[in-house]
């Protein structure tokens, strides 16, 4: 009963007529600042969300969680060596490759790449490469010449490539790389189709089949195994584990060596949002605090009469600190779907951005996407609205407290 004489009470000190214009104008500016701060921190965290996302639904299914790379020009035994690292249980799959770094050439137009030779169903099983190419990734094993290649949209784009076109791929000699004038070696191909992530790999990466990679480099074996994990984060620890009983000398690499820093980066950001919620509500609490004294200082003589009539400095400590949370509460909840709101557009609104106002937001030359993930997450709406709330509550009990030491004779004497 005591509680809610004491929601009652500050329910009506906020519908108050009486209510000052500048505590009016005050406790609108805590409303918009706690709104603000909401929206912004739930849009911000749901575009690092949606760049999590998109790393690892677009740039990791091209890359595989780990790669060994043999310390020799080629693996040994490369049936042997697979064998023992799937014996693991954190090893998915393996996969052998070759890349030949070169270049893309026709009809005097060149673009640098790396030839990624693949045996196309390993491959598909460590890398989801066929979800963007528009064909399967076995158009690879073919015994036709010229043999068969999947290049990258950004490729196409430079050398006005389509399926069916033919393009040579020049590059050393595997076998002879430390010698400065090392004759190069060419191989012509036919397009048989495209792949595009919206990304750099488009512009960087193609795929054929390994017998011929090896071919162009003169090599019996594969050099390098891709290998996909139990644990994507965990990547290098669980090959470590799996690879001491190798016999051949080779050096691990994981996705975190190649695509780790722009993981990082976005993890830093993350955190960079968290303070920057921190210190926008701490700006919109501190216009909780002075509404909350200001509202004190103009009912210091309704809060007198209340104290003469019985009502304890406790009942007015919880009208007040009432009074705080439900300003927060509600620039809370309007932050928050303001929030969902702008996030659940964002990724639809500037991925035509190029089209409406003919410029990307994003390089996608720089960056892998050109336009910004969204990806909201209840878990993270949930945490701001806490947070939000918390501040309210904290932020109203300095004036509350304020509030329920006023002396009844002293105010009612004047």
């Amino acid at each position: 009963m005591s509680d809610f004489f004491s929601y009652r009470i500050g329910l009506r000190f906020l519908r108050s007529k009486r209510y000052g214009t500048l505590a009016r104008f005050m406790s609108l500016a805590s409303t918009i600042g706690i709104a603000v701060g909401v929206c912004a921190l739930i849009v911000g965290l749901s575009a690092m969300n949606g760049f999590e996302t998109e790393l690892k639904n677009r740039v990791l299914s091209l890359i595989p969680s780990a790669q060994l790379k043999s310390e020799a020009p080629y693996f040994k035994d490369i049936d042997n060596t697979i064998k023992i690292l799937e014996e693991s249980p954190d090893i998915l799959a393996a996969a052998p490759v070759y890349m030949v770094e070169g270049v893309l050439t026709k009809s005097g137009s060149f673009a640098p790449a790396a030839a990624i030779g693949i045996v196309p169903d390993l491959e598909t099983k460590v890398v989801d490469i066929e979800r963007f190419m528009n064909c399967r990734a076995e158009v690879l094993n073919t015994d036709r010449q010229p043999a068969a290649i999947i290049v990258g949209q950004g490729i196409a784009r430079k050398l006005h490539l389509q399926e069916g076109d033919l393009v040579d791929l020049i590059s050393s000699n595997g076998l002879d790389t430390q010698q400065l004038l090392s004759k190069p070696v060419s191989a012509s191909f036919k397009v048989a189709g495209l792949f595009s992530t919206g990304g750099q790999i488009d512009s960087t990466m193609a795929f054929i089949h390994i017998n011929d990679a090896m071919d162009i480099a003169s090599v019996p074996a594969p050099n390098t195994i891709h290998l996909r994990t139990a644990d994507i984060l965990q990547a290098r620890r669980q090959v470590y584990n799996a690879a001491y009983k190798l016999s051949e000398r080779a050096n691990i690499e994981s996705w975190m060596t190649t695509q780790g820093k722009l993981y990082n980066d976005i993890q830093m950001i993350r955190g960079i949002m968290y303070i920057a919620m921190f210190l926008v509500m701490a700006v919109a609490c501190f216009n909780i605090i002075a509404n909350l004294i200001m509202s004190v200082s103009e009912k210091s003589r309704e809060i007198a009469i209340l104290l003469t009539m019985g009502a304890t400095p406790k009942q007015i400590v919880k009208a007040f600190t009432f009074m705080g949370i439900m300003s927060g509460l509600r620039g809370s909840l309007i932050g928050v779907v303001l929030g969902c709101l702008i996030s659940c557009l964002l990724a639809p609104v500037t991925s035509h951005f190029k089209d409406w106002f003919g410029f990307s937001l994003l390089n996608e030359e720089v960056y892998f996407i050109n336009f910004i993930p969204s990806k909201l997450s209840v878990y993270d709406c949930l945490l701001v609205l806490f947070c939000a709330l918390l501040m309210s509550l904290l932020a109203s009990l300095y004036p509350a407290v304020k509030a329920s030491r006023i002396a009844p004779a002293k105010e009612l004497s004047i």
